[in-house]
Parts: structure tokens; C-alpha cells; sequence
């Protein structure tokens, strides 16, 4: 029997379904993603098993502030187009 994958190696191997997968959920053109094969040599660099874990509130604090903040921050600036 052959040896299990470990989920980087599983992860490399996969990542043009994995942007495919993000890019259909999310409604994103293929225009928005990297080159699968340079962003697959970039990431093949690093070892995943030391990134630390995401915390989901501080997660959800970034989305807030793309949500929110950033829009509220930006209504304090004159239009340049108006």
C-alpha cells in the first residue's frame, strides 16, 4: 500500500481545483487569481504545519473592517469625480 499524502502535498497538487472551487463559490473572474503554477512554486517553499491556526473572531474582525470601517472611513474623503 502506498503512503498516505501529507495535506500540504495534497493541497499543492490540487490548488487549480481549490481556486476554481473559491473562484465559483465566491463569484470571482479567473482574472483575480495568480498563475497556478508560480503560485504552486511559491507555496511549495513553505511548510503549512507551522502557520499558526486562524482564529475565527479575529477573523471576522478583519471582515468587519473591510465591511464596514473601511467604507465609513472612506465617506470622510471629498469625491474627486463628483
Amino acid at each position: 500500500m502506498g503512503k498516505a499524502k501529507a495535506p500540504q502535498q495534497k493541497l499543492l497538487e490540487t490548488l487549480d481545483e481549490q481556486f476554481a472551487k473559491v473562484q465559483k463559490e465566491m463569484h470571482l473572474p479567473a482574472g483575480d487569481f495568480p498563475s497556478v503554477d508560480e503560485y504552486r512554486d511559491t507555496l511549495s517553499a513553505y511548510n503549512f504545519d507551522r502557520f499558526e491556526r486562524l482564529q475565527p473572531k479575529m477573523v471576522q474582525g478583519v471582515d468587519d473592517m473591510i465591511a464596514y470601517d473601511i467604507p465609513d472611513l472612506l465617506k470622510q474623503f471629498r469625491n474627486p469625480y463628483q
